[in-house]
């Protein structure tokens, strides 16, 4: 059987005659051990060799709808609507407590998203449905595992999908003395300070555009200071 999450599982027969029974329990006429074991046993032995959780959920609606037990039927597909409201009620709560812009872990869990504009909420909307995702669909069953007992921590787990950087720290210096190549264009070894400046800006933009997180540039005066002596002598020259 397939789960939800893509994980693949053994049969379980004794769920269906479990989904089942719950339902024939809650009507007026109560249990019917007869057709409660001759739908599991037909589903069992007639359905595909690998399904879906839905697809049995299908099977046991028809084989209910074609029964003479209808009530039953009925109680099982309420019971499923319900099932699937509650599976949304995690995001649905998140969502809300976003809307409202209430301080708390969602909205305060990233220092430089302020989730109280509209561009920050959209992007709490978005980190918070892909975190489900990363966990269900994205991680093997070890380090899904490894993370629920806190044994390893994914920093930014809304960003997992992306396989980007987070969070650098420029070398400045290496970059004004060999030039800079950004998307589709190209500068120089800077000269003068002016330059070095310019080039310091087209850095952070690009790498911001390539990542995610804070990065910063850990000594933006001392690899500025040589270009600032470069002009300053070019300018020495020019009043001479």
């Amino acid at each position: 059987m397939v789960k939800r999450d893509g994980r693949i599982v053994g049969f379980n027969e004794e769920k269906i005659r479990a989904a089942i029974r719950k339902a024939m329990l809650s009507t007026e006429a109560g249990e019917d051990q007869e057709l409660l074991c001759r739908i599991a046993d037909r589903i069992t032995y007639n359905g595909k060799e690998q399904m879906g959780v839905e697809e049995i959920q299908d099977l046991v609606e028809l084989e209910l709808m074609g029964s003479e037990r209808k009530d039953v039927a009925k109680k099982y597909i309420a019971y499923r609507d319900q099932r699937s409201i509650a599976r949304r009620s995690k995001t649905h709560n998140m969502f809300l407590e976003i809307i409202e812009t209430k301080s708390n872990d969602i909205t305060r869990e990233n220092a430089n998203m302020n989730a109280d504009t509209p561009a920050g909420m959209m992007m709490k909307f978005a980190s918070e449905t892909t975190k489900p995702f990363v966990d269900d669909y994205l991680l093997s069953p070890d380090v899904r595992e490894a993370v629920k007992n806190n044994l390893l921590h994914i920093h930014d787990k809304d960003y997992y999908p992306t396989k980007s950087l987070t969070c650098v720290q420029h070398p400045m210096d290496k970059i004004l003395k060999n030039g800079l190549v950004a998307g589709h264009g190209a500068s120089r070894p800077a000269k003068r300070i002016e330059t070095a400046s310019i080039m310091g800006c087209i850095s952070m933009e690009t790498a911001q555009n390539e990542m995610h997180g804070g990065q910063a540039i850990p000594a933006f005066d001392f690899y500025l200071a040589p270009y600032v002596r470069k002009s300053y002598i070019e300018e020495i020259k020019k009043v001479e």
